[in-house]
């Protein structure tokens, strides 16, 4: 996209002057994630600000960009948010820009992964079961770590390879090539031999030395963080294929969809997104 065509997008914002407390500049991923972003942002932040609007501008950098060139008070409180990526394991920051919000998980979609939000959702497809015995039947908590730490590890050479071998394939590999049922769990056996073929091109260029103390140095700093599945391992690419596929093994439920991540963001907990108000500036 063009520098134009974002400087223009960007300019929209002021359509909304009126009704905009803030203006919250995202990045532009598609149908339905601006609705997803308000959603959550409201409940987050609506309590103290007005938000009738957010304005996607284009991809990570290009957000990042506009953020740079507006850096400069003009009397409109703003912030800009991206997506954490594999750059949140990496600890790749851009702290010293006023403004920028780099989400503490993944991407928005993590913020989704809310077990009341999933069995209420799942409750309102469902005409024959009780509801509880579908959360009986989803077992959150299970299917959660059950995951967990095949596919952190597995994220944390992704981030590696992110760094050292950028053109390497990491999280556009698809999750249901690394699956042998349809549990939504990984089989453990599958996400070794993907870890093995990426660790094998990374041995050449890092050496078995260094390669170890940078996935030791990743696991060291992540290690107070609980949860980990829900914050570093991709909520679009992977978690959201492997819990629909779950929730299919159990119930007619519909497929991966925009309007399905609509509904769980209109009941999913959004309190971890509080602290973006210190981001805020004018």
């Amino acid at each position: 996209m063009h520098n134009r065509a974002i400087a223009a997008k960007s300019a929209s914002s002021i359509f909304y002057e009126e009704y905009n407390d803030v203006d919250i500049y995202i990045e532009d991923t598609g149908e339905g994630y601006r609705k997803i972003f308000k959603e959550l942002l409201n409940k987050a932040l609506g309590k103290k600000f007005n938000i009738e609007q957010v304005f996607p501008l284009g991809n990570r950098s290009q957000v990042i960009d506009q953020c740079k060139k507006n850096q400069e008070s003009d009397g409109r409180k703003k912030v800009y948010i991206v997506d954490g990526d594999l750059h949140i394991l990496n600890y790749e920051t851009d702290d010293e820009l006023k403004g920028l919000y780099v989400l503490p998980r993944y991407c928005i979609e993590n913020y989704l992964f809310c077990e009341n939000a999933i069995n209420e959702t799942a409750d309102e497809e469902e005409c024959e079961m009780d509801e509880d015995e579908i959360r009986s039947k989803i077992d959150f908590e299970y299917w959660l770590s059950e995951n967990e730490q095949t596919l952190v590890d597995l994220f944390i050479i992704y981030a590696i390879c992110h760094r050292y071998i950028p053109d390497e394939q990491t999280v556009g590999y698809k999750v249901s090539k690394l699956c042998s049922s349809n549990s939504g769990i990984v089989n453990p056996d599958k996400v070794m031999e993907r870890k093995e073929s990426l660790l094998s091109k990374l041995i050449p260029i890092l050496g078995e030395e260094k390669l170890q103390q940078e996935i030791n140095s990743i696991k060291e700093r992540i290690n107070r963080d609980d949860r980990k599945l829900l914050k570093f391992v991709s909520g679009k690419d992977y978690l959201f294929p492997l819990i629909i596929t779950r929730l299919q093994s159990i119930m007619r439920f519909p497929s991966n969809s925009i309007s399905v991540r609509l509904r769980l963001a209109k009941k999913a907990n959004a309190d971890e997104l509080k602290n973006l108000e210190n981001y805020i500036f004018e």
